[in-house]
């Protein structure tokens, strides 16, 4: 058996509302297995996210389980809705099947299981339930319904109706019983009033046979990017198997403001993705599709102002690092990550209170699984780390991930590692001016506009005056900050230049001030002069002679273009 509960990813639904979906899902079927005989603890079950693969043993009769479990699945979704609101509540599409399968180290495999997944993405069932007010669809295979269902009149096999089923490989049919409807209500036929109420049917099942022609033999890399493009969700992307696996997960969601629902934005775009022949008839079908919803004027304004997709995609896996207000020994590790070039901001993905001692290894855990979700994207990326002050010298740059392998690899040799300031991001006092100083730097990035030598060179005038010439974009400091400066005292350097909009601060733990300029004037020294800097000191990192002069090396990088609520609503609160 496996259970899926409908339209789980609608974006009406928030976290609270997807997580008490979760429990609740589990709820409802403890109890409806228990209220037919059947211990839901021997059964074997693997979760999936949205819904379930359930394994019920031999010695509890399938007929039983046709003919009294479906009841109970509606009691029990009824009373769990009775105290939620409607984002929170569940309909289920249930598929049955039986066979032998095996178990190995991973779960269990077997066609059977694999019929059973596909059954339960019927899109003809998936239609029949949202046009329905009935709260579960029964979708028994042929070999099922034959075997058990048919052989039972206290089944009703009558009650079933036969329905096609194309579904990657699977071609062939399935018998669907909607169970929990209003009597009244299910013997007419659908209405626009009744589409009001739920997702809108994108067409007529034989044009989702034509669709389904055309998407079975598209492949791209950039797959989570088009499904995030079509929803503009905040919500983290369910990875897909294939096109038409994430078709038919955006056909279960609602239209936004716009009216176009997510399932034709998807196809558009992925016309714009493959071009050719198999571009144009997607294109005259997501045509059909908003003149029949008369949207036609509105794809036309966005398709004016629609950005490519670009084809070599940057991606940006965010930390912010503070300490904690109590224990020094503490600190507050938050992440945002970033799966869509253009999406910004992105979901802030989970908050952890962690030691720092453990930092490192809490940053990795972060990152695998950021690579497992990036794993069909074919993208490079960035990691930025926000520090607190009294954190920015802590050796990121050193830091490793994949130490549970037990050969832990250094994170610049996959990732450019930007250092960022977290006191500018949260002093919105001084973003004016960064910007502009981010603006000149666009503009102009020679070498010579980094002021040379921090506040050293500058005691005639105190620095915060030198900076405030808008000829620099860049200071390199003759020590490291402070990690508390001290109060009522003369200027300090990394103040003056965070307050003056100085978007590249650079400092070595250890070098003499001229080695330390000509570092940077060597790093800089390219065509794209400042620009060049965050690449060219990890290449000068990576190279075979690298000694402490570059290692050590701090460069504080820090884009106005990419700011963060800090304070937002984590879409993972407990960061797991």
């Amino acid at each position: 058996m496996t259970v899926d509960v409908a339209d789980f990813t609608n974006p009406s639904r928030r976290t609270a509302h997807m997580a008490d979906l979760h429990d609740g899902l589990y709820d409802v079927l403890r109890r409806a297995f228990s209220g037919v005989g059947v211990d839901f603890d021997r059964c074997e079950t693997e979760d999936r996210g949205d819904g379930a693969l359930i394994l019920v043993p031999a010695v509890f009769p399938k007929s039983e389980l046709a003919d009294k479990l479906p009841g109970r699945l509606v009691a029990e979704i009824r009373r769990y809705n009775s105290t939620r609101v409607d984002a929170a509540k569940i309909k289920l599409r249930v598929a049955v099947h039986s066979g032998d399968i095996r178990k190995n180290t991973h779960g269990w495999v077997g066609i059977p299981v694999n019929l059973a997944f596909r059954l339960l993405d019927a899109q003809e069932a998936k239609l029949a339930l949202r046009r329905s007010d009935g709260v579960v669809a029964m979708i028994a295979s042929d070999h099922f319904y034959s075997e058990v269902i048919l052989q039972d009149p206290g089944t009703a096999p009558e009650s079933y109706r036969r329905i096609d089923v194309t579904i990657k490989t699977f071609t062939g049919h399935a018998w669907l019983r909607l169970h929990g409807e209003d009597a009244v209500v299910s013997r007419r036929p659908p209405t626009a009033e009744d589409d009001d109420l739920g997702v809108l049917p994108l067409a007529p099942e034989d044009e989702f046979k034509e669709l389904h022609g055309w998407l079975v033999t598209i492949e791209t890399p950039r797959l989570p990017m088009l499904v995030s493009r079509a929803t503009g969700s905040t919500m983290p992307v369910p990875r897909f198997d294939s096109v038409w696996d994430a078709f038919v997960h955006l056909s279960d969601v609602n239209a936004g403001p716009d009216g176009i629902p997510p399932a034709v934005l998807f196809v558009e775009l992925l016309a714009d993705e493959v071009g050719g022949e198999t571009a144009a008839h997607l294109t005259n079908w997501v045509e059909q599709s908003v003149r029949k919803l008369r949207r036609t004027r509105v794809l036309d304004e966005q398709r004016e102002v629609r950005p490519p997709i670009q084809s070599e995609p940057h991606l940006h896996l965010m930390f912010a690092i503070e300490l904690d207000s109590i224990d020094s020994d503490r600190c507050i590790l938050s992440f945002w990550r970033q799966d869509d070039p253009l999406e910004w901001p992105p979901p802030r993905g989970g908050v952890r209170e962690v030691g720092i001692d453990d930092l490192e290894y809490q940053v990795d855990e972060v990152i695998i699984e950021a690579e497992g979700v990036w794993s069909d994207l074919a993208a490079s990326v960035t990691l930025e780390f926000l520090m607190a002050r009294p954190l920015l010298q802590l050796p990121i740059y050193s830091w490793c991930k994949e130490h549970r392998s037990g050969d832990p690899r250094p994170l610049v040799y996959d990732y450019t590692v930007a250092l960022r300031s977290l006191e500018r991001m949260h002093a919105k006092y001084w973003h004016r001016a960064w910007r502009v100083r981010w603006d000149s730097m666009l503009e102009n990035p020679a070498p010579d506009r980094i002021h040379p030598i921090g506040a050293a060179s500058t005691r005639e005038n105190p620095i915060d005056a030198v900076l405030s010439d808008s000829r620099w974009i860049g200071l390199v400091m003759d020590e490291p900050p402070l990690a508390r400066p001290e109060p009522h005292a003369a200027p300090e350097a990394l103040t003056a230049a965070l307050r003056a909009g100085l978007p590249v601060i650079l400092w070595h733990p250890t070098a003499r001030p001229e080695d330390l300029h000509a570092l940077v004037g060597r790093l800089a020294g390219g065509h794209g002069g400042v620009l060049d800097l965050p690449e060219q000191r990890r290449a000068a990192h990576l190279s075979a002679d690298v000694g402490d002069l570059v290692r050590d090396l701090v460069v504080l990088w820090d884009d106005p273009n990419r700011t963060l609520v800090l304070d937002q609503q984590s879409s993972n609160p407990a960061g797991q």
